[in-house]
């Protein structure tokens, strides 16, 4: 049979104590019926407090397929930083794991089914084989459904974001264009209380011109009537000289006078 090449999901471990050895590591999967792990890497770290301590790559050559690793497998799917707790001594002790990003060559290798088996082991090594994957289909189809989720929750906000934001730009404009008539409406008032207050000194100008002319008709009347006056005497005086020359010896002289002065 030809050998059969897939990619293997591995998990890694967040914080794993010293103590917790690669057979503690291997047994622990097993127990709970995880997987088979095929190879553990440790890689050294220390905390800030300077205590050392161990994250482990864990590469599993197959998945069992139970409700556990499914739990396990949409935990890591589900959730924001792609966690989850695996409690391998219940209720307390639990690793951090999460799937391990980074491609791995002992996560691809082939799978050769040997050819010397019987058919029931060839089938048997088939079977383990289709649920190893169909466990990791799972995972996969979960995170990416999480995924599509994620990508529909962000077009969502993006276009609830372009709306809130022509709607904010609507209601600027609308503000600016309140603005201008306002300011507008300002200047217009400012303007029309500038010719109020030209039509106020141009009523009171002409309230004294008024004043002036009637004062001036006044002084006009008065001259007129002393004029009148002076005219009534004037003619009454000449009269009265008519009167007397008439009866005076020196009328002669006196008329000769009057034509000549007075007329």
């Amino acid at each position: 049979m030809n050998p059969t090449s897939f990619n293997n999901v591995a998990l890694f471990i967040k914080r794993a104590e010293e103590c917790q050895t690669k057979d503690f590591i291997i047994e622990s999967f097993a127990q709970f019926r995880i997987g088979k792990v095929r190879n553990v890497k440790f890689i050294k770290k220390n905390s800030d407090c300077g205590q050392p301590y161990n994250s482990v790559i864990v590469i599993f050559e197959s998945w069992n397929v139970n409700q556990l690793v499914q739990k396990l497998f949409n935990e890591m799917a589900s959730s924001i930083d792609g966690t989850t707790k695996f409690y391998f001594n219940p209720p307390y002790r639990y690793w951090v794991i999460q799937v391990h990003r980074q491609k791995l060559p002992e996560c691809h290798e082939p799978t050769v089914i040997d050819p010397s088996l019987s058919d029931k082991d060839k089938i048997a090594k088939l079977e383990e084989l289709v649920k190893s994957m169909s466990a990791q289909i799972h995972y996969m189809q979960t995170r990416q459904e999480r995924t599509e989720r994620s990508t529909m929750d962000l077009e969502f906000k993006e276009t609830y974001h372009h709306i809130v934001n022509n709607e904010l730009r609507s209601q600027l404009e609308e503000k600016e264009w309140e603005k201008r008539d306002q300011d507008e409406t300002k200047k217009l008032r400012e303007e029309n209380e500038y010719l109020r207050c030209q039509l106020e000194l141009t009523a009171i100008d002409i309230v004294r011109k008024d004043y002036q002319i009637e004062k001036l008709q006044e002084e006009l009347k008065d001259k007129s009537c002393i004029l009148s006056y002076v005219e009534t005497q004037t003619q009454e005086m000449k009269q009265m000289l008519q009167e007397v020359l008439n009866t005076d010896p020196i009328k002669p002289i006196i008329n000769s006078y009057i034509k000549e002065y007075i007329y």
